[in-house]
């Protein structure tokens, strides 16, 4: 059996997770989550050669989180790039960070992935918010694995550096056909739109 590494494998074995109607499967999915938000956080950093080999090696939430910050300093913004020629849209591309908020949800974990110091009857509210948390995270990931920009493109003297990554059966032959004339427009925005652009690259 292959266990998929990839952030977007990490959220689909937390959703199935939460689909089963057994407690024990909220811890599960709390551990999957957990390593979805590393694993996002880190996929950003390996991507680029101005980030130390020690910061691409970590693993601590708020470690990881203070090093895509000096990284791109973006903050929790989102970055929307889209690319058309002299007659329409070619392709809208999106970076979509690991939020302060999703970083702090993942952190909050802990109070739930150790042994309990009492013990929690089946009504008592503790598993309601264990749920209520880990949905919350689900939505934030979701958003968080949209983009396939691995980081906002950086200016390196004259020259736009961007890395990205490309899902399966994506088609951007039109991007880079001979001689033609394109203009890139660029924004950042306060949160992902909530309808995409039917050129959108993203992971669905």
């Amino acid at each position: 059996m292959s266990y998929g590494t990839s952030p977007h494998d990490y959220v689909s074995r937390a959703e199935r997770c939460l689909q089963q109607n057994d407690p024990r499967y909220l811890f599960y999915a709390a551990f999957e989550l957990r390593c979805a938000v590393e694993a996002r956080m880190q996929q950003y950093l390996e991507s680029w050669e101005h980030v130390s080999k020690k910061q691409k090696e970590g693993w601590e939430i708020k470690k990881l989180g203070s090093a895509t910050e000096r990284a791109f300093k973006t903050g929790d913004r989102v970055m929307r790039w889209r690319i058309d020629d002299e007659h329409e849209t070619l392709a809208v591309l999106y970076y979509t960070p690991v939020t302060r908020k999703l970083r702090s949800n993942a952190e909050r974990l802990g109070d739930y992935l150790h042994a309990p110091k009492k013990h929690h009857s089946e009504g008592d509210v503790w598993w309601s918010d264990f749920r209520a948390l880990l949905e919350e995270m689900i939505s934030q990931l979701r958003i968080a694995t949209t983009g396939t920009l691995m980081g906002p493109a950086l200016m390196k003297g004259n020259k736009i550096h961007m890395s990205t990554e490309v899902p399966p059966g994506t088609n951007l032959d039109q991007i880079y056909r001979h001689g033609a004339t394109m203009t890139v427009h660029v924004d950042y925005l306060e949160e992902l739109p909530a309808t995409l652009e039917t050129e959108a690259v993203v992971w669905k």
